[in-house]
């Protein structure tokens, strides 16, 4: 009987050892901006310059950019797909007046590579002249980025 109880409790902490190297991590965000004339995407902008009217030129390049590519990398066991593993990505975008518009988004289904990496992408359009916060949440780990981006406006006066 204790061989039984040993065997089982063994089994058992193999299922918890197992559960827990199978943790979802969030390790990388970056952003690209389609360059319209170009037809490309630009190079990664997190970290980078302010843009200032991209629709209308101020993109990279003195191009112009209003679609905007958000590329998060995650971790995962190497092979693995984790069958309950979910990521949450919170973006928020602040208008000149300070009202916030922000969409929520959720990334499930991780098949990891042989490196253990797995990307998931985000397309936003018209996303170019208002400032986006970025906010990741996977697993135990969190990770944030934020873009400023902003367009010059004619108001009409009262």
């Amino acid at each position: 009987m204790s061989r039984v109880l040993a065997a089982a409790a063994a089994w058992s902490l193999g299922l918890v050892g197992a559960a827990a190297a199978a943790e979802l991590r969030i390790v990388d965000i970056k952003a690209y901006a389609f360059l319209e004339h170009a037809g490309k995407l630009s190079d990664d902008l997190i970290g980078g310059p302010a843009l200032v009217d991209a629709p209308n030129g101020g993109a990279p390049g003195g191009d112009t950019a209003t679609g905007l590519l958000i590329d998060f990398t995650f971790k995962g066991d190497k092979g693995f797909s984790p069958k309950y593993a979910t990521a949450t990505v919170d973006l928020t975008q602040t208008a000149h007046d300070g009202r916030q518009v922000t969409t929520h988004k959720a990334f499930t289904h991780f098949i990891f590579g042989a490196d253990g990496t797995e990307h998931k992408a985000i397309w936003l359009e018209q996303a170019t002249c208002m400032p986006l916060s970025i906010a990741v949440r996977a697993g135990k780990s969190e990770k944030t980025a934020t873009l400023d981006f902003s367009c010059t406006e004619t108001r009409a006066s009262n």
